[in-house]
């Protein structure tokens, strides 16, 4: 394993032992922590960091916190008016609430209704903003619950797809992607067809590298997304195939063998499919995944080409 490819590694070890990686990801960095003593040092001191947090002792309130309370609340000027009077706690609520058992309980009940409040607000931006709570809100929060179980059986059954797609791809190319093409009701488009189903301008519609020349290309609605599959053919008449989709490829080979690598100046997922390589890497906004290719370096000269007509 090169400098390069531990780099790469170490750049990722905080979200990997935060569990923010996809899985092939987190199976490719485990693979390599499992032998490479300078990341797994890496990776030890992530966990070494953690555990003293979780160890730290929590500060106990001091005895006096009231008296420090009640003598940093600002003394009502005087003469006021009734409209530009400051709220204020009585002197006989706050010692009330200082020195009577339900006082404390309370506090602690209202913070808990605090902090439930903000769980609440941040609980329903995230899922979509669930106004309600009664059994509209719950039957939401179902209907939510279920399409996430949905989206997991589908994701199960397309790596099943492109494990297909992947056997029959270097020795029919042309009947893999009729395969595809029927299963996710793909549809034949130019550059210009493209932006229209799916809002952006393919990548590859700025030329592919030489020794490349562009098939076809096609919009197909996969379960992880709406993506744009170009068929590239290179001078020997094999086939390479660029997807270029919204998700970060989580679940698309399987448990296919991985690995992480600097491929150009991206970072770059690359697993292994026997007799070629798949590589997927961040574009933009997007992530473009290459099938059928044969090794590193033609992964690096596809990401320096398509970076550069991006930024061009």
């Amino acid at each position: 394993m090169s400098t390069n490819d531990c780099q790469t590694v170490q750049r990722h070890l905080s979200a990997y032992h935060d569990g923010e990686l996809s899985a092939a990801q987190n199976e490719a960095i485990a693979k390599h922590v499992g032998y490479c003593s300078a990341c797994a040092a890496e990776l030890a001191s992530f966990e070494s960091l953690g555990s003293a947090f979780d160890q730290s002792p929590v500060l106990a309130r001091p005895s006096d916190l009231w008296q420090r309370i009640e003598r940093e609340l600002p003394a009502p000027a005087e003469p006021v008016t009734l409209s530009r009077r400051p709220v204020m706690l009585s002197g006989r609520f706050v010692t009330w609430i200082r020195e009577s058992p339900y006082g404390a309980g309370l506090v602690s009940m209202a913070a808990s209704v605090l902090v439930l409040l903000g769980a609440g607000l941040w609980y329903g931006e995230e899922r979509g903003g669930v106004k309600e709570m009664g059994s509209g809100g719950a039957m939401a929060m179902h209907s939510h619950d279920g399409e996430e179980a949905m989206s997991a059986e589908h994701m199960v059954e397309f790596a099943g797809v492109m494990n297909d797609y992947l056997q029959k791809l270097p020795s029919d190319p042309d009947a893999a992607e009729q395969m595809l093409l029927s299963k996710y009701n793909g549809e034949t488009v130019d550059s210009d067809g493209a932006v229209k189903l799916v809002g952006y301008r393919p990548i590859i519609s700025g030329g592919l590298p030489e020794g490349y020349s562009l098939a076809s290309t096609s919009v197909l609605k996969m379960p992880c997304c709406t993506c744009v599959k170009a068929v590239c053919k290179r001078s020997d008449g094999s086939t390479l195939v660029l997807f270029e989709h919204d998700d970060e490829e989580a679940a698309w080979f399987g448990d296919r063998p991985s690995s992480m690598a600097m491929c150009g100046d991206k970072d770059c997922c690359l697993v292994d499919l026997d007799s070629s390589i798949a590589a997927t890497w961040k574009q933009g906004s997007r992530s473009v995944t290459a099938v059928g290719v044969r090794d590193q370096e033609e992964v690096a000269t596809l990401v320096n080409w398509l970076g550069n007509r991006v930024e061009s």
